[in-house]
């Protein structure tokens, strides 16, 4: 397939919903051989409709950021606060992963795993009790799921 062809497609595809077939010009072929070869490509792809083939079925893994903020319900206590600003709920079986990060490295970043569920728009307190904690200036999470 000649490459002009390619950049067009993917140009006029971009700007519209316009699906794109990719027919060889004349001059793109050099024998009939090749011709059969791309319509054998074409017809396989074809039949694959979406993630699980015809059937539709298949898994989908979510990742999704949560946002994190520390928090300090008393003097010498350090919290992190998880809060679900996704589009997504986070069912129970999803894998919550926390990152805390320290002035000076030491500890390195603390990660701590735990398991949802956390609602759109919930927060969840999770105190900090690692050694170290109190020197904590940042926290990330994040949730992963697989979507039957």
């Amino acid at each position: 397939m000649n490459m002009k062809n390619l950049l067009l497609c993917s140009l006029l595809s971009s700007f519209s919903l316009v699906g794109c077939i990719g027919e060889p010009l004349d001059g793109d072929l050099e024998g009939d051989g090749a011709i059969d070869a791309v319509e054998a490509v074409g017809e396989g792809a074809e039949a694959i409709i979406g993630p699980g083939g015809e059937e539709g079925g298949g898994t989908i893994t979510r990742n999704v950021s949560l946002s994190c903020e520390l928090t300090y319900p008393s003097l010498f206590n350090v919290s992190a606060e998880i809060k679900n600003n996704s589009f997504y709920p986070v069912p129970d079986h999803a894998k919550i992963t926390l990152t805390v990060t320290h002035y000076y490295g030491s500890p390195g970043p603390y990660t701590r795993t735990f398991y949802g569920p956390l609602a759109k728009g919930a927060k969840k307190i999770v105190p900090l009790s690692h050694p170290g904690a109190l020197d904590a200036y940042g926290c990330t999470a994040r949730a992963t799921w697989v979507d039957d």
